[in-house]
């Protein structure tokens, strides 16, 4: 026994011996050669200690630098420490591992390689994959690692790259790849930002098992942007991480995994463009973005999410043609297919949210569709409840906002996110029209200055895409201004609809009802004769061949399968409306307001057989009545018409402006009814007017270069009857396809044409006022007379009936003689007063006595210019030497004219005393012996 005791001290001074001795210089210069030799890295260590009574190594202030020297690793104080029952226990049984106040450098060189691949073995070609085997039985009592800093650095970043993590702590007790039982374990870590990371629980190797929980506080995610820089368009300002979570894990058959009440937020995120040059007034601030209450089940591939709360998320951003910012500040390289197959090949998981928050949230946007430019909306808020993927129905949701402190939106529905039908109810309060002032087409110059929308309906959804809106609202205090006019083109106090229906796929709206209060609408004519609904739209010379291209094959692609939209308003209801009418083109400018306008459009529809009904009433100036009443098929091929327009009571002093224009008169007094009936067929208007006009009056001659050569007061007193009534009967007619026809031009003309005819035949006007088929412009006389027939008598006495129903007509009468007829029958007259004078008596005259004979034959011997006597006939007889007489006797011209004037004298008469005309009513006119002026004798 003695010397088994003695040799085992023997033994164990050897053991201490060769510790001390040998195996203390060997770890203390042995490791630096191999480390110069194999690696080409110098490697310092302050102390290597072996404890052959602990069996414990350590190493102190140990370095191991990079080829070129740099820094790559190193440690205070390292610690391996072998427990004794491994002599007698199962397995490497160590009571401590421990590697204190770590520094590790990694890094991956511009060419790829990593700066540890010299410290790898290299890989063996001939190796062949093995199936693992069992894991060794070690089990270590205490592992301990503290690190001052994990450092990674990237040179083939694009831009480099540099991160690390600082005051790293794992500790595990009882660590052991035989018990089945979890050893508590704690890992302890700050970021480069700051914020700490504490990950502890229970982990069993032997058992494939693992509980515990991870907890971010504060960490910092800019170094993780700063990898991700070089291929994103935006700058993380900052954003700090909070997590918490606790888990379970298994893995010995498969991986099986459980995530439970745990919560991710973000907190103090702003993120602003790189180029703020390109994406100005661009950015993102969100006070919190909390994931709360997140259970996952690895197994069943499901996730659950109690609540998803956005908190003081605030949208910078702005449009311009296709740009929008936030689309180009978040834009990503585009992925490769291979990245889209292997997303799409992923195992399908499940996703249930709960709620889905967004409060006290802004945006400021910038647009060119609106002015003011920039759009506020505060607050904003949305709700989304029980969104499942994949869907399984619809989820609840709620959106709320303001724009500018003027507009609000309220929205509540529900969305099926996998089919994208839905639900929603909306309702829109104090919406601002001339924000959208900027949409109207170039072309029209015009802008909207005032109006407010609001408006309330639901709208459902099909593939995302809208298919009915049914909505009511109005517009109200709406105006329309040319640019550069004071007055608007068009207002209203309030225009409101009920039971707006719109059916996308049938293509069809139905208007229940169509409210328009206080419309008041101004049709201008300006001094070149253009009107302000023609400066509505801007002159174009040119038109891009583009655009032309287009609008050309834009039927052909509308030709396709589409059906026409179909629309149905059964009632429009117009009430306190007033259109002004402003004509400046003439010397005195003209207005006047067609107010108090009431009436209903009924019958509206796309249906082409359905006629429209009109009937409106309102009143010109406040005291003139007017209505407009019918029918229109506008939509009908051709169009139809069937509508009746009346005035009555207009005060036409007011029509002065166009009297004096076309006229050349003014007008000092007067009342207008008009009854207006068109209707057209076929593509052919026709218009039966009745047109009266009472105690017409004219005024002061108007200069006017486009009045009318006409003598136009005969024309009126010629249309005026005996009560001051002109009532007249206009039809006007014309073929709408003619590229020459105007509505207006075709009703002058007809006026024109009346009053043309009344004037140039004014006596077959009169006729037919009495019914007379005679012309009573002439009365015949017999030659040489200036006494009325029974035949002159009639039609005088005609002619007077109808100049008392003509009460401001003038006559002005002149007598006529015939040249031959009324002169031979003078000179007939004459030679018989001479006879008489002479002593010869009425019977010698008519019976031709020898005495009147005798007479006859002296007077004939005198005349110088008698008949020369011819031997071989005989002698001229009794008779011809009278026509000799006769023919030779001289007529004065005083003869003539008397003959003339007792012929008017005699008409006026009968006109006055039998006729009983006024006296100053007809005029007897000089008589004249023109032979242009008398052609009969009247």
């Amino acid at each position: 026994m003695r010397l088994v005791i003695r040799g085992l001290l023997y033994a164990y001074a050897a053991y201490l011996a060769l510790a001390f001795l040998i195996l203390l210089p060997v770890l203390n210069f042995l490791p630096p050669w191999l480390a110069k030799e194999h690696w080409g890295r110098t490697l310092t260590t302050e102390l290597v200690l072996f404890n052959p009574f602990t069996l414990a190594l350590e190493v102190r202030q140990a370095a191991l630098a990079e080829p070129d020297g740099s820094r790559f690793l190193d440690f205070e104080r390292a610690e391996i420490n072998l427990s004794l029952t491994t002599l007698t226990g199962s397995g490497i049984i160590l009571d401590a591992v421990a590697l204190e106040a770590l520094y590790v450098h990694l890094q991956r060189n511009a060419d790829g390689s990593l700066n540890i691949s010299d410290l790898l073995p290299p890989a063996s070609a001939t190796a062949t994959e093995e199936p693992p085997g069992e894991l060794p039985a070690v089990t270590i009592g205490t592992l301990l690692l503290s690190a001052e800093r994990i450092e990674v650095t990237d040179h083939q970043h694009p831009e480099g790259y540099n991160s690390y993590l600082d005051g790293l702590q794992l500790t595990v007790t009882d660590l052991s790849t035989v018990a089945e039982a979890g050893q508590p374990y704690r890992l302890q870590a700050s970021g480069e930002g700051g914020g700490r990371l504490q990950w502890q629980g229970d982990l069993s190797i032997a058992a494939g098992t693992s509980s515990g929980s991870l907890q971010l506080d504060q960490i910092d995610l800019r170094p993780v942007w700063r990898f991700a820089e070089p291929w994103l368009a935006f700058e993380l300002d900052s954003s700090y991480l909070n997590l918490s979570l606790h888990y379970t894990a298994a893995w010995q058959d498969a991986l099986d995994f459980t995530v439970s009440d745990s919560t991710i937020e973000l907190i103090g995120t702003r993120v602003s463009p790189r180029d703020a040059e390109r994406l100005p007034d661009t950015g993102i601030t969100l006070t919190s973005l909390k994931v709360a209450n997140i259970s996952v089940d690895g197994n069943k591939q499901a996730v659950a999410i109690e609540r998803v709360t956005a908190e003081g998320l605030a949208l910078r951003g702005w449009s311009e043609g296709s740009t929008v910012s936030l689309t180009e500040l978040f834009a990503l390289p585009a992925t490769t297919a291979d990245e889209d197959s292997q997303t799409a090949a992923a195992s399908p998981w499940s996703l249930h949210l709960g709620l889905l928050q967004l409060r006290d949230s802004e945006a400021a946007w910038r647009s060119e569709f609106t002015e003011p430019g920039l759009l506020t909306v505060r607050p904003l808020t949305a709700e989304l409840r029980d969104l499942r993927w994949p869907t399984q129905g619809p989820s609840p949701l709620t959106l709320g906002l303001q724009v500018n402190e003027v507009a609000n939106l309220e929205a509540k529905g529900s969305l099926d996110f996998g089919t994208g039908s839905g639900e929603l109810d909306f309702a829109l309060q104090g919406l601002p029209l001339a924000w959208f002032a900027p949409n109207l087409p170039s072309v029209l110059l015009a802008e909207i200055t005032s109006g407010r929308a609001r408006s309330a309906g639901t709208i459902t959804l099909g593939d995302f895409q809208p298919e009915t809106l049914t909505l009511g609202g109005a517009v109200t205090d709406f105006a329309m201004v040319l640019h550069g006019a004071e007055d608007a083109l068009t207002r209203w106090d309030n225009l409101h609809w009920e039971g707006l229906a719109v059916a996308m796929p049938e293509r069809s709206i139905t208007l229940a009802e169509l409210h328009i209060e206080g419309l008041q609408s101004r049709l201008h004519i300006q001094e070149d004769g253009s009107t302000n609904v023609q400066r509505l739209l801007e002159e174009q010379a040119d038109i891009d061949e583009s655009d032309s291209n287009a609008a050309t094959a834009a039927p052909d692609a509308a030709s396709g399968e589409q059906p026409p939209w179909q629309f149905s308003a059964p009632a429009i209801f117009i009430a306190n409306s007033a259109i002004d009418f402003q004509d400046q083109s003439l010397p005195i400018q003209f207005r006047a307001v067609i107010g108090g306008l009431d009436g209903t459009i009924t019958d509206l529809s796309s249906d082409p057989t359905q006629a429209w009904q009109v009937d409106l009433r309102g009143s010109v100036d406040g005291y003139a009545p007017v209505t407009l009443s019918g029918t229109a098929n506008p939509l009908q091929s051709p169009p139809g018409l069937d509508l009746d327009l009346t005035f009555r009571g207009v005060d036409m002093a007011r029509l002065t402006p166009y009297s004096g224009t076309y006229a050349g008169y003014a007008i000092e007094r007067g009342t207008l009814n008009a009854q207006l009936g068109y209707s057209m067929a076929d593509d052919r208007l026709q218009g039966d007017n009745r047109i009266v006009i009472n105690q017409l009056q004219l005024g002061d001659r108007v200069a006017s270069d486009r009045a009318m050569d006409l003598p136009l007061r005969l024309g009126i007193a010629l249309l005026t009857d005996r009560n001051g009534v002109i009532d007249l009967e206009v039809p006007v007619s014309g073929d709408v396809n003619n590229p020459q026809f105007s509505l207006a031009k075709v009703i002058s003309r007809a006026f024109v044409n009346l009053l043309s005819k009344a004037i140039t035949a004014p006596f077959s006007l009169l006729a037919s006022l009495v019914g007379s088929s005679e012309d009573l412009q002439t009365v015949d006389f017999a030659a040489g007379g200036s006494e009325l027939d029974s035949h002159g008598q009639s039609k005088l006495r005609d002619l007077a009936s109808a100049m008392q129903q003509r009460p401001g007509l003038r006559l002005v009468v002149s007598g006529r003689i015939d040249p031959e007829t009324d002169r031979a029958r003078l000179q007939e007259q004459l030679l018989q007063a001479a006879l008489l004078e002479q002593g010869l008596n009425a019977g010698d005259i008519s019976e031709r006595s020898e005495a009147w004979q005798q007479a006859i034959a002296e007077r004939y011997a005198q005349l110088d210019t008698a008949i020369p006597e011819d031997p071989e006939q005989s002698a001229p007889s009794p008779l011809q030497q009278a026509r000799v007489l006769r023919d030779q006797w001289p007529v004065p011209d005083s003869a003539l004219l008397a003959l003339a004037s007792d012929r008017a004298a005699s008409s006026k008469r009968f006109l006055v005393n039998e006729g009983a005309i006024d006296p100053e009513r007809v005029v007897v006119a000089p008589a004249d012996l023109e032979p242009e002026a008398n052609t009969f004798s009247g």
